[in-house]
C-alpha cells in the first residue's frame, strides 16, 4: 500500500475512535452517514469529470494541439491557458487528472503553469462565495489585483523554461512513467 494511503487510514482510525469514546455509537453512526454522503456527493463529480476528460483527451489530439499551440504561442498561450484554467470546473481532484491526461503530447511547461495558477487565481466558481460570504467591493479588489499573477507566473515560466515540456520536467523528476516511485 501507499504510504499517503496508509497515513489517511491511521488519521481515520483514530478519528472514528475518539468520535466513539466522545459520542458513542450515535454520534459515530452519523459521522458515517455524513461521510457516505460526502463520498456519494464526491463520486459523482469524479465519474463525470473523468468522462470530460475522457473526451477532452479525444478531442484534443496532439496535432490539434500542436496546430493550437503555434496559434497561441508567447504571451497569447499563456493569456489563454491562465483564462482556461479560471473557467476550468471543479477542484483539485478534477483539475490534476485533466492536466496528467496531456502527458505525452509536449505541451510547453509554461502553459501547464499558467493554466494552473489561472485556476487557483481567476477560479470563477469562487466568485459568487466572495461576494455573497465577503462583499461584492472586496471580490472586485481581489480579482483586479491578482488578475496579472498566473499570467506574470506564465511568463517568468515561459522566458526561464521555453523549451521544456511537462514529458521533460516529469522525467527529470523521476516520474517518467506517471508512477510515485517512493510510494508516498
Amino acid at each position: 500500500m501507499k504510504r499517503s494511503f496508509l497515513i489517511i487510514l491511521s488519521s481515520a482510525l483514530v478519528i472514528t475512535i475518539m468520535t466513539y469514546l466522545i459520542g458513542g455509537s450515535s454520534l459515530l453512526t452519523e459521522g458515517f452517514r455524513v461521510s457516505l454522503n460526502t463520498a456519494l456527493q464526491s463520486a459523482l463529480m469524479l465519474v463525470a469529470s473523468f468522462l470530460v476528460i475522457g473526451q477532452i483527451q479525444v478531442l484534443l489530439s496532439k496535432e490539434v494541439l500542436d496546430q493550437w499551440l503555434q496559434r497561441f504561442s508567447g504571451i497569447k498561450g499563456v493569456v489563454m491557458s491562465a483564462l482556461a484554467g479560471g473557467l476550468f470546473p471543479g477542484g483539485p481532484y478534477i483539475y490534476y487528472p485533466f492536466v496528467v491526461s496531456f502527458k505525452g503530447k509536449d505541451i510547453p511547461f509554461y502553459i501547464i503553469i499558467s493554466f494552473l495558477y489561472g485556476k487557483m487565481v481567476f477560479d470563477v466558481t469562487r466568485i459568487p462565495m466572495e461576494i455573497s460570504l465577503v462583499s461584492p467591493t472586496v471580490a472586485l479588489v481581489r480579482n483586479i489585483i491578482t488578475f496579472p499573477i498566473p499570467i506574470i507566473v506564465g511568463l517568468i515560466a515561459e522566458r526561464y523554461l521555453a523549451n521544456r515540456t511537462m514529458d521533460s520536467f516529469l522525467e527529470e523528476i523521476g516520474d517518467a512513467d506517471g508512477s510515485n516511485h517512493d510510494n508516498s
